[in-house]
């Protein structure tokens, strides 16, 4: 299938930027869409620049509006913040032909709602990254640790499209695999975003600064709370394995500033009605009482509102 061979993503945030140095580092011709013109110079100039363990990746890149674009890849990974993914899709409809399909790795619950307004579900894959990702100046990321990928087609059959869409991901050493128990993932991510955003929103921390016992009995009161709405909606999603992705978090993403700091930080809104808002929805649809959690979506609001986070 060559739509594999060419990509584009939606949103060329810090995750954006990431997924496009490595997929261009390894042949993919990628195309990103923003509406930062200084982001998109950048790119265009410079390449997408990830800073890695290993060194650095820089791979060029084409990044341009939407409505700058005649023609666009069949494939498209959607980075966008929640609240804009309509907008976002909206604005390349004119992109969005006959065998056009999408992967979600986007934050919260709820995206494949979005998508199915453009196309049917069996073009739609949803899932979840735990790749850690932080701009430093436009164009170029860091991204330092390690992570994986774990998604699935909406309509629960595999496709040549999807698979090797995940085999370009695993050859760009992004650990890849497709699967069935995606939900579980998705309800685990949520959980694991929902305490360590939310908590390093408000305490200003990086990730490491709450390795200490107050720190992480916060994060644990957030994760049970998380967990205990998604077994009542039927997701047998894991503590066990959100509890080993905090300790890999606490022990290896050290210095990160997870995604709700960072929008903080330079003064826009995050998403905290994506991740904690998500989950107050369904906990109140089912009468389960989340109290850590919605006091973080009150607070990382009201600083969001404010406006008046300065940084460290």
């Amino acid at each position: 299938m060559e739509n594999t061979r060419s990509i584009g993503i939606l949103g060329a945030g810090a995750m954006g930027t990431l997924f496009a140095a490595r997929l261009a580092n390894v042949g993919l011709d990628v195309t990103l869409v923003d509406v930062n013109d200084e982001l998109l110079q950048a790119l265009n100039r410079d390449g997408a620049r990830c800073h890695t363990d290993e060194g650095l990746l820089q791979a060029r890149v084409h990044a341009a509006r939407a409505e700058q674009l005649t023609a666009g890849p069949a494939l498209w990974l959607v980075f966008t913040k929640s609240a804009h993914t309509r907008a976002a899709l909206q604005g390349i409809a004119h992109l969005i032909g006959p065998d056009t399909h999408f992967l979600s790795l986007q934050n919260g619950i709820g995206h494949a709602d979005v998508l199915r307004e453009m196309v049917p579900l069996e073009r739609i894959a949803v899932g979840v990254t735990t790749w850690p990702a932080r701009v430093m100046s436009p164009g170029e990321v860091s991204s330092m640790g390690q992570g994986g990928i774990r998604f699935m087609p909406c309509d629960g059959q595999r496709s040549a499209v999807f698979d090797l869409l995940a085999d370009d991901l695993n050859r760009a050493g992004m650990h890849c695999r497709i699967d069935p128990q995606v939900q579980e993932a998705i309800w685990e991510k949520l959980a694991f975003n929902a305490a360590f955003n939310g908590v390093c929103a408000v305490t200003r921390q990086t990730v490491d600064g709450l390795a200490n016992p107050q720190g992480e009995a916060l994060l644990q009161r957030v994760l049970d709370e998380v967990l205990s709405v998604a077994h009542a909606h039927g997701v047998a999603a894991s503590a066990e394995r959100v509890g080993a992705a905090v300790r890999d978090a606490l022990d290896h993403h050290r210095g990160h500033q997870p995604s709700m700091l960072q929008d903080l930080l330079a003064g826009r809104a995050t998403e905290t009605g994506a991740i904690h808002g998500a989950v107050l929805q369904v906990a109140d649809r089912l009468g389960i009482a989340v109290p850590v959690t919605r006091t973080l979506h009150a607070l990382v609001s009201l600083s969001e509102n404010a406006g008046a986070v300065a940084p460290r």
